[in-house]
This record gives structure tokens, C-alpha cells and sequence, in this order.
């Protein structure tokens, strides 16, 4: 048995012992047309058939990725009861390039706003995906990101920002109940003194030992990623460091931006740990909260995982 299969069988084996039957995936799609914004914002959704209400994933896609590459991970965490919101925006995805730094802030906005409007909508979205309509629970949600979605996401869940006039911007989403952040950036030139202090939402911060930052500044390497997890107010923060593995975790999310065979363990371990982490906070589930121990994911991955608790 290969090394991979023998890890994706543990975590199966351990996730399984600790969590409650899987759902059966169901996808759909939604269009929102936001009058009071001058635009239609498309949702990829994966929800849980037959689950009743159900706390809610809104994930915001990375930088030149779309929201449909982030299909596997939102099915997994479907299935195990969680209705998953991914809004895409196009604008973010060019086929010459990153935007400039003007147009880079401008997106930035509209995709803040996004995270917000999708909260606004979920009776319109019940509207058009009618098993949502009883499903959606507007006291349960998570913001959750790739790469600089992760950054939306963190940013709804208080991280501070400069405006490029140096005016300070506090952009919170108080109806965000925790956050998950994967491969997401520390500090940034945009990012003010102290900009961390208000990300109280418990968090999970998930990175790899070849995850290398490139906004970072020179030097900068994959623990500049772990901002969220070492900056911010401790208590229910916890970052997971997957040995060897990448920024699309070999393909497995995004693949898009890459040609190479998905890392299965490492989507894995960042699947079934994500889904323990947001079963604690958002469905109060004690077993998950005890699954969240460094020894155990240590073991479930042979060590190749090390998940760091604040």
C-alpha cells in the first residue's frame, strides 16, 4: 500500500469514528442580481440532500482560479451537512495577468461586498435552489478562502486595511461566525499596524511547507501565511502545516493554475480537519472539538500534518 492510500485511509477511518452519517451532494447554481450594486453575481452551490437546516460555507475563490475549481472541497464538507455558497468574480480572473494595483482594490471591494450580499440573499437563493429555501441558517456561517480569498474572508472577519489613500478601513461582516483560510496572506503593504487585533471569530489558518508566498516580500516563505493564526487574539485560532504540500495542494483546489497530479493526502487532511474545526464551532460538536489536538491529526497523517492550537 502506497504511503498516499495509507493516509487518505486513516483520515477516512478518523474522520469517520467522529462524525455522524454523510449526506448525499447535490449541485446547483444561482444568479443574484444585486440592483443596488449595478450587478449579477453567479453562486456555485453544493448543499446536502435532505438535511434540514444547515450552517452555511460562504467561500470566496483565490486569484485566477474560479469558483467551480473549489468543487471538491465543497462537496466534501456538503456531505457532511453544510450548505457551501461560492460567489464568482470574473474580473479577478484575466487572461493577461493580475490586474494593476488600482484595479486590484477596486476588485477588492466588490468582492467584500459580495461576501456581504450573499449573506443579504438568502431568501433569493431559496428562490431559485428551492431545497435551500428551509435549509440556510442565517446564525451559522463561516467565511471561508483561497489564497487572496482567503484574504476576503479574513477581511469580513476583521482584519483591517488600508485604502490607497492611507485612510483605514474596518470591513467587518458581523453575521460571519468563524473563518477558514487556506493558503492565505500575511501582512500585506496594505495591511496597518495592529490590523490583526480584530479577528476575534474563531479561525482555522491552513498552509505547506512548499506553500511560498509571493506577495510577501523577498525572503517571505510559508510561514508568512500563518498571520492570521500568530497575529491575531488567541483563543480559538489553529493553524495546520501539511508537510511538502503546495498553494493548490498539488491541483486538488484550483486547478486552473496548475498542470500537476492532486495531492490526495494533503487535500485530505485539509478537508476532514476543516470540517472537524467548523463542526466545533458551528454545530457544537464536543467529539470534533476533541478530534482538534495536535497528537491526533499528527498520527492520523503519520506526522506529516501538524496542527497548532492558540
Amino acid at each position: 500500500m502506497t504511503c498516499t492510500r495509507f493516509i487518505v485511509l486513516a483520515l477516512v477511518a478518523f474522520y469517520a469514528s467522529n462524525s455522524p452519517a454523510e449526506y448525499a451532494v447535490e449541485e446547483a447554481a444561482a444568479v443574484l442580481n444585486l440592483v443596488d450594486r449595478g450587478r449579477t453575481l453567479h453562486l456555485e452551490i453544493r448543499y446536502p440532500r435532505n438535511a434540514g437546516k444547515s450552517p452555511v460555507v460562504v467561500f470566496h475563490h483565490g486569484a485566477l482560479c474560479t469558483a467551480a475549481g473549489y468543487g471538491e472541497l465543497a462537496a466534501h464538507w456538503a456531505s457532511q451537512g453544510y450548505v457551501v455558497l461560492m460567489p464568482f468574480h470574473p474580473a479577478s480572473v484575466k487572461p493577461k495577468g493580475r490586474p494593476d494595483a488600482a484595479e486590484q482594490y477596486l476588485i477588492f471591494r466588490e468582492q467584500l461586498a459580495d461576501m456581504s450580499s450573499v449573506l443579504d440573499s438568502f431568501d433569493a437563493i431559496g428562490e431559485q435552489v428551492r431545497p435551500l429555501k428551509p435549509m440556510l441558517d442565517p446564525e451559522r456561517v463561516a467565511a471561508a478562502g483561497h489564497s487572496m480569498g482567503a484574504l476576503i474572508a479574513t477581511t469580513v472577519s476583521g482584519l483591517a486595511r488600508s485604502a490607497p489613500d492611507g485612510q483605514r478601513l474596518e470591513l467587518r461582516d458581523d453575521r460571519y461566525d468563524v473563518a477558514v483560510l487556506l493558503s492565505g496572506p500575511g501582512p500585506l503593504p496594505m495591511t496597518p499596524e495592529d490590523a490583526w487585533a480584530g479577528v476575534r471569530l474563531p479561525t482555522l489558518v491552513t498552509t505547506g511547507t512548499r506553500d511560498h508566498a509571493n506577495r510577501g516580500g523577498e525572503g517571505a516563505d510559508w510561514e508568512w501565511r500563518l498571520g492570521a493564526f500568530e497575529l491575531t487574539p488567541p483563543q480559538g485560532k489553529f493553524a495546520l502545516i501539511v508537510d511538502q504540500a503546495d498553494h493548490f495542494l498539488g491541483g486538488a483546489i484550483c486547478p486552473e493554475r496548475v498542470s500537476t497530479a492532486p495531492d490526495s493526502d494533503a487535500f485530505a487532511i485539509v478537508a476532514n480537519v476543516s470540517t472537524h474545526f467548523m463542526n466545533a464551532y458551528l454545530k457544537d460538536d464536543s467529539t470534533s472539538r476533541a478530534a482538534l489536538r495536535s497528537e491526533l491529526v499528527s498520527a492520523a497523517t503519520q506526522g506529516r500534518a501538524e496542527l497548532r492550537v492558540r
